[in-house]
């Protein structure tokens, strides 16, 4: 797979249209003349001149043209593996914008209240899936929220929220792609920008945060749009110019405050528009800070309208930034942290010079392309500066730097091609292929250490996650109602989990798990702290039925798990029942808590071999009787709080279902008698009951005494 994937990306045919794009930027514009070398004459220069709009526009289709699949591919490579991990969410900041978004559309409030982000990606998410959510009303996917049990961290009931945020995100990350080859094409011409298109579509880092529902890529792109505004405002200085840059900045900080550092390239553009008149143009500068108010304002308009709220906000992500230490890296002016991420994971080795050769080319040049790398550096060095002072250290908050890092390398790249142009062009044949092969040896460099980063993480991707393969495989050969003790944490909804949490699985022998009616477990190493099967799970259980996780950390996402058997059978029930047959289960016996006053609970698990289909959903009822037989305490619920009901049970299992009874307050002490059964919630009528043989309305299965 790797191999096919590289051959498309150095598919000759490919190569040698990106490299004529490339050639035709840079060449000279020629003089008309006949074939014969002499001047035309007026009538057919005027023909060719006719002729000539219709020939220069295919270049300039089959330059949008390419842009276009480039950002497309790019959308559709992110969008491919966007579900894979679902319902699982492991990013942590992903639950809060869907968990506002949720309470939005709940109240009808479009007031987030929580502000530790501003809003603006909140508000264009809010549009998304209010869309998705009124299809899915129509198509009974949905009831309404208030109906329903949502949850988003770590595991959620609602996926298809989360992949169509992450549909936006991907949607924005392919702009900021079509964003930075507009901006590196005018800088550098051609060449410059489709690398830039090219390095991004391509980064792992890029792709990676284009598949969260964040507001991190967002941000990244209105940076961007705000760099490019102030290029405009730097080499035209025109009010539009000053209004667009100063908005995008606005915008830019509404997606995320770190973000408004871009407002200090507004600054440095309208120095370098015209030094001699700065002041002059003093009311133009003023109206951009202007469209930069409302440009946040208009993403977060709540700083207004409920400014307690924000403030409270925004002084605790200050807070939280300054004093806590959390994060990928942790200490103040951790610059060694900084440079192992630009090096390694956020653009790579040779990226990273190639970003600083380009930016010192930029700053070399007069003119145009000084003014660029000036404004550049307006932003990096204080956004990098603010990052370096704080405790806590996200690596996600350098995606703007990744993302502006594109236009630069795209310089370093387009002075490399130039200069193998220079080489060709003095006339010796010796030189004439270096026109193709620097360009060629140069991006196949900067773009296929990406490209091969990328697939993999993708092939991970694709792979799957190991939790939802575990899921899929209880669900395949676990049989319904039998109970599973997991080294994870319970799934929630309206039924109970798939599993119990019972961590770590060594704690307890197979024989105490038998008896509270576990008949599998599943281990994880997010548990055990380490990759491999340790000997005490061997030991406890021997070989696992079936593992998922692979060699590595890295062939999939999610933890490796390993699921064993335990041997239950009707007999590791505590307290045995003899002869008690309730419809098509015999009640094997139960398991006995001790009464908790405090928590108003008794603790009960009731043991059900399976010996003939139920044709019904029965409900389980468990009755406390005094010693007069009066119900004193009851429970009436479907096993499994409905994820297994009767009509589900197979033959020839053992279900093992909870049956906590509540304890009313004030209850007296004494000995009481549990009394077990089924009925039909519709019409009331129970199921044949018997007891050795004879019929009964219960099944007596013990007795608690209550102190």
């Amino acid at each position: 797979m790797h191999g096919a994937i590289v051959t498309q990306i150095a598919r000759p045919a490919a190569a040698g249209a990106i490299l004529g794009i490339i050639a035709r930027a840079g060449r000279p514009t020629r003089m008309l003349s006949s074939p014969a070398g002499h001047a035309m004459q007026p009538e057919a220069a005027r023909n060719q001149a006719a002729r000539r709009p219709a020939t220069r526009a295919l270049p300039r289709h089959w330059e949008w043209l390419a842009l276009a699949v480039i950002a497309l591919a790019a959308f559709a490579l992110r969008a491919w593996t966007a579900r894979l991990n679902l319902p699982f969410v492991d990013h942590p900041d992903e639950p809060n914008p869907i968990d506002y978004v949720v309470q939005m559309l709940r109240t009808g409030d479009p007031n987030p209240h929580f502000f530790q982000k501003p809003s603006l990606y909140v508000y264009l998410l809010l549009s998304v899936l209010t869309a998705h959510f009124r299809w899915g009303l129509a198509q009974g996917r949905y009831a309404a929220l208030d109906q329903m049990i949502i949850t988003t961290h770590q595991y959620t009931t609602i996926p298809g929220f989360f992949f169509w945020g992450r549909m936006l995100t991907a949607a924005i990350a392919a702009l900021t792609i079509v964003a930075a080859f507009r901006v590196a094409r005018q800088v550098a011409g051609r060449a410059a920008g489709f690398v830039a298109a090219l390095f991004l579509a391509l980064a792992p880092f890029h792709l990676r945060h284009s598949q969260y529902v964040t507001t991190d890529m967002a941000s990244a792109w209105l940076v961007l749009l705000a760099f490019g505004a102030a290029l405009a405002l730097a080499w035209h200085g025109r009010w539009r110019d000053y209004l667009a840059a100063g908005a995008f900045a606005g915008l830019a900080a509404s997606a995320k405050y770190n973000a408004g550092v871009a407002a200090l390239m507004v600054a440095a553009a309208h120095v370098l528009a015209s030094p001699r008149h700065s002041l002059a143009r003093a009311p133009r500068l003023l109206a951009a800070g202007g469209a930069a108010a409302l440009g946040f304002v208009a993403g977060t308009p709540y700083a207004l309208l409920s400014w307690a709220e924000f403030r409270g906000g925004l002084l605790g992500q200050v807070k939280d930034y300054a004093e806590t230490a959390h994060g990928d890296f942790v200490g103040a002016w951790n610059i060694a942290g900084y440079a192992d991420f630009f090096w390694s994971e956020g653009l790579g080795w040779l990226a990273c010079l190639a970003v600083l050769a380009g930016l010192a080319l930029l700053l070399a040049r007069p003119g145009r392309q000084r003014a660029a790398g000036l404004i550049w550096l307006s932003f990096a060095l204080p956004y990098l500066l603010l990052h370096l002072a704080q405790q806590s250290h996200f690596t996600r908050n350098m995606l703007p730097l990744v993302v502006l890092g594109a236009l630069p390398l795209g310089v370093a790249f387009a002075a490399a091609s130039a200069w193998a142009a220079g080489l060709s062009g003095r006339g010796k044949s010796a030189w004439q292929p270096a026109r193709y092969l620097v360009p060629l040896a140069l991006g196949a460099a900067l773009l296929l250490p990406p490209a091969l980063s990328s697939w993999a993480y993708t092939a991970r991707l694709l792979r799957g996650d190991t939790r939802v393969q575990a899921l899929a495989w209880i669900d395949e050969h676990v049989p319904p109602g039998v109970r599973v003790a997991a080294e994870l944490r319970a799934l929630p909804g309206p039924a109970e989990s798939r599993w119990a949490e019972q961590a770590p699985l060594t704690r307890h022998d197979l024989a105490w798990y038998r008896s509270q009616g576990y008949g599998y477990l599943l281990a994880s190493s997010d548990a055990w702290r380490q990759w491999p099967i340790p000997p005490a799970y061997t030991a406890l259980a021997g070989a696992p039925l079936a593992e998922f996780g692979g060699a590595t950390p890295r062939d999939m996402l999610g933890p490796h798990l390993a699921i064993y058997a335990t041997g239950l059978a009707a007999g590791d029930a505590p307290l045995h029942i003899a002869g008690a047959m309730v419809g098509g289960a015999r009640l094997a016996g139960v398991a006995l808590g001790q009464p908790d006053r405090a928590a108003g609970w008794l603790g009960l698990r009731t043991f059900w071999v399976v010996e003939q289909p139920f044709d019904r959903d029965f409900f389980i009822f468990v009755h406390l009787l005094d010693a007069a037989g009066n119900t004193v305490a009851q429970r009436d619920a479907p096993p499994w709080q409905g994820r297994f009901p009767t009509s589900s049970w197979r033959p020839g299992t053992v279900v093992v279902d909870i049956n906590d009874v509540p304890l009313p307050a004030g209850l007296p002490a004494g000995t009481y008698t549990i009394a077990l059964g089924m009925f039909d919630p519709a019409s009331g009528a129970h199921p044949p009951i018997a007891l050795a043989g004879r019929p009964a309305d219960a099944i007596p299965a013990a007795q608690v005494t209550i102190r």
